[in-house]
């Protein structure tokens, strides 16, 4: 997922003048000791189980200046914990008071403390944890980086929401792609190495930048047409196609299928 940009937080920080822009709410987001405890709020929520979602809004426009608040811990938690009175309006119209009452010209100090805010919403380190850990979900610890020490000796982490990995069917139908290239490919008459069916995951994560389960779901069609393009290319998918045979089912098709 994206994060906003360090400009976005610059201005965020000039226009509360530097305060948690909740009605008469006089906490600073940086103390003067230079601690941050100030926090990024989403007006329309960063992800689909978060408040106030918006599924038609741009991932661009969910981290813009428009869409973001600067609040106090405790204030923070508040709106989130009741959407139904903290609706979007009503944010706009916090955000629109608080700069008019505290905004002030951008300063030098600003990118250096929007620097550390943005550091500390990226990284966190958790020691024995032995429950779960939720990343990018309302509620939960919010981490671009996440490191983690447990007692348990398997751990699984879950796909962020809006990736690839957080749709059922989405996953299913990238790995039936991604079987049936492995399918196809092995069987090269030309190959003079035992095939290694792993390769194709490096091959999606050189082409992506990341594990295919944690691309954008926005990049799910970019993804199929890649496997499809490979898939059409192997030897079998040549012969295939050449006789009017369907090379893999699609998406739809796929979908209802497994349904049945």
């Amino acid at each position: 997922m994206r994060e906003p940009s360090l400009p976005t937080i610059k201005r965020l920080f000039a226009e509360s003048g530097c305060r948690c822009a909740f009605p008469d709410c006089e906490a600073l987001i940086v103390l003067a000791t230079g601690e941050i405890i100030g926090e990024i709020c989403h007006i329309k929520a960063r992800n689909t189980r978060g408040p106030r979602y918006d599924r038609f809004q741009s991932d661009a426009d969910r981290q813009s200046y428009d869409n973001l608040l600067l609040l106090c811990p405790t204030h923070h938690k508040t709106i989130d914990a009741q959407p139904e009175s903290y609706t979007v309006d009503v944010l706009y119209e916090m955000k629109f008071q608080a700069s008019t009452k505290y905004g002030r010209p951008e300063r030098m100090s600003d990118e250096i403390f929007g620097r550390a805010l943005l550091a500390k919403l990226n990284k966190f380190t958790i020691v024995k944890n032995s429950g779960n850990i939720a990343l990018n979900s309302p509620g939960a610890i919010q981490a671009g980086t996440l490191v983690f020490k447990s007692s348990r000796n398997i751990n699984k982490i879950n796909s962020p929401p809006e990736t690839i990995g957080s749709d059922g069917d989405a996953t299913r139908y990238v790995k039936h792609l991604i079987d049936r290239y492995n399918e196809y490919a092995r069987s090269e008459p030309s190959r003079t190495r035992k095939f290694q069916f792993a390769v194709i995951y490096k091959v999606i994560e050189r082409e992506f930048g990341s594990n295919w389960k944690l691309i954008n779901l926005n990049r799910f069609e970019d993804v199929c047409t890649f496997l499809q393009t490979r898939i059409g290319r192997t030897r079998i998918g040549k012969l295939n196609a050449a006789k009017g045979y369907p090379l893999f089912s699609n998406f739809e098709e796929f979908t209802v299928k497994y349904r049945k």
